[in-house]
């Protein structure tokens, strides 16, 4: 008898914090607009393509924030100093430019371009000046960088552009910039599109992306060793139930759509946040393989045992009434860390497409119906890769759309038809280390914990009017990003403004200041 076809789910997972700070009219960083120019427009273009199915899976406030530049034309900061004659730059605008707008990958980006390569030269010289043009040529570089190639394909003046390498005008700052917002506001409808063609599953993130187990109760950490907990406990679920709801919220209004499905940010979870899941109507989360071996490890059978039987993350599982799925790890950080080296991204892929199959005739006799789950950024790896990734998953997609032993699903539609295991426990943890130490545990993310504590425990004395305007800042600063380049050092310094500017808004709000 002919063995069913083994399910490929792809996972590629959207989000950025939010980027606009009190009493400053635009967002201080440009990432949404660029990353949506290139990555959430370029990777839809890609499914548009092919007779394939993915899930992308969205934070709230990343949609939200599209929203501000497709509906409101906001402008971020670098857009603002993009536009900007360098004529008439300030001292301080000018540095800005010259550090921030080489921030794209060195390899794919400004090493094969002799003229962004000449001027990144002269920065690291600091002894060589930057002229009028020289800034001009650096804004024009910077922002051509941030287009995806069907875009180029198509755009025959941003070809030109390209080619023209130097001696940029205002004109075409003007352009670039225009076909940016024209990029931006076909997003919502090439996914819409995508979804009534039933080629996509749309999940989300909680709103404002933060670790929902923390929130639930810090005092979850001390189930980790290596982890110290904060001086004062932050526990506050009502907090996870809000941010699932405004994220529902949002995903209603602009595609109509109400996701069934989540990529908990981080992959964090705990057994407390899986129950907040199921409440609000949640049919499945995902998170990391080693969520699962830990589930599992209890009593006589051993963490190590089970780690080698990897062939149980081909299944879905069920905690209380919710379905959960474990990515592959291996494969997924491939994608992400690895295949981007590699000279010939075909081969890459044909490499990827190798270990499908592999794992096909080998699973086929074990399961009856069984997946790979690739779950992974979908916006950060491909300016690693040559082309943005394109050859790369173009390949894949092709050779996966009449595959008879390789078909790609979703996990909403994987589900309709299947019934998962049932687990009795489900581990604490994220998709790093199975655990939170990125996100507690040291002085500076302890510090962030216990200044929140004591904001929320400021908010019974004030008026309603006030209340909830600090709550709103209190949601933001939840969020995973303030509290993950505490651990990884952002070299700018700008995650912790954006942090402490909000900080200080409650504090004039509270007419109170905290300790730190």
């Amino acid at each position: 008898m002919r063995s069913s076809p083994t399910k490929i789910i792809f996972l590629w997972h959207m989000h950025q914090p939010c980027y606009k700070v009190p009493a400053v009219g635009y967002p201080l960083l440009g990432w949404v607009r660029l990353h949506g120019v290139k990555d959430y427009y370029g990777m839809a273009r890609l499914i548009d393509k092919f007779n394939v199915k993915v899930t992308f899976n969205f934070s709230g406030i990343l949609l939200e924030q599209l929203s501000w530049y497709i509906k409101d034309r906001i402008k971020d900061y670098y857009c603002i100093l993009t536009l900007k004659n360098p004529k008439y730059f300030t001292s301080q605008e000018k540095k800005f430019v010259i550090n921030r707008f080489f921030s794209v990958n060195f390899e794919r980006f400004i090493k094969p371009n002799p003229r962004y390569l000449a001027l990144y030269n002269k920065k690291l010289s600091k002894r060589s000046r930057f002229n009028e043009q020289d800034l001009l040529d650096l804004q024009v570089l910077f922002n051509l960088a941030w287009f995806c190639p069907y875009t180029y394909k198509e755009d025959k003046n941003l070809q030109y552009l390209l080619q023209k390498g130097q001696n940029y005008n205002q004109e075409d700052k003007e352009y670039i910039i225009q076909k940016q917002y024209k990029i931006l506001s076909e997003i919502f409808p090439l996914y819409k599109k995508l979804l009534l063609a039933r080629k996509i599953e749309l999940s989300l993130s909680p709103y404002y992306h933060p670790i929902m187990p923390l929130l639930f109760d810090t005092d979850i950490a001390k189930e980790f060793s290596n982890i110290k907990i904060p001086v004062l406990r932050f526990n506050f679920p009502s907090d996870c139930i809000w941010h699932l709801q405004q994220s529902k919220e949002i995903f209603n209004k602009i595609f109509g759509y109400t996701p069934v499905g989540s990529w908990p940010s981080e992959g964090s979870v705990s057994e407390d946040v899986a129950l907040i899941y199921s409440k609000e109507g949640f049919n499945w989360i995902a998170t990391d393989e080693g969520i699962l071996f830990k589930s599992l490890a209890v009593g006589y059978t051993s963490f190590d045992a089970i780690k080698n039987q990897r062939h149980i993350i081909s299944q879905a599982y069920r905690f209380g009434n919710l379905n959960i799925f474990f990515r592959d790890r291996n494969l997924s950080d491939l994608i992400s860390f690895n295949y981007h080296a590699w000279e010939d991204p075909k081969l890459a892929a044909f490499d990827l497409l190798g270990h499908f199959n592999r794992a096909h005739q080998y699973l086929k006799d074990i399961f009856k119906e069984r997946f790979i789950s690739i779950i992974m950024d979908g916006e950060n790896a491909w300016a690693y890769y040559k082309n943005n990734g394109v050859e790369f998953l173009e390949t894949i997609y092709e050779n996966l759309e009449n595959n008879p032993n390789l078909f790609t699903t979703t996990p909403r539609e994987f589900l309709a038809d299947y019934k998962a295991k049932k687990i009795e426990r489900l581990a604490a943890g994220s998709w790093i280390n199975s655990d939170f130490s990125v996100w507690i545990g040291n002085r500076k993310n302890n510090q962030y914990w216990t200044i929140l504590r004591k904001i929320k425990d400021n908010l019974s004395f004030y008026d309603t009017a006030k209340k909830e305007q600090i709550k709103k800042y209190l949601y933001i600063l939840e969020g995973s990003d303030w509290f993950w380049w505490n651990t990884f050092d952002e070299a700018t310094g700008v995650f912790k403004e954006i942090f402490f500017k909000y900080i200080k808004e409650i504090e004039k709000l509270l007419n109170k200041k905290f300790i730190y």
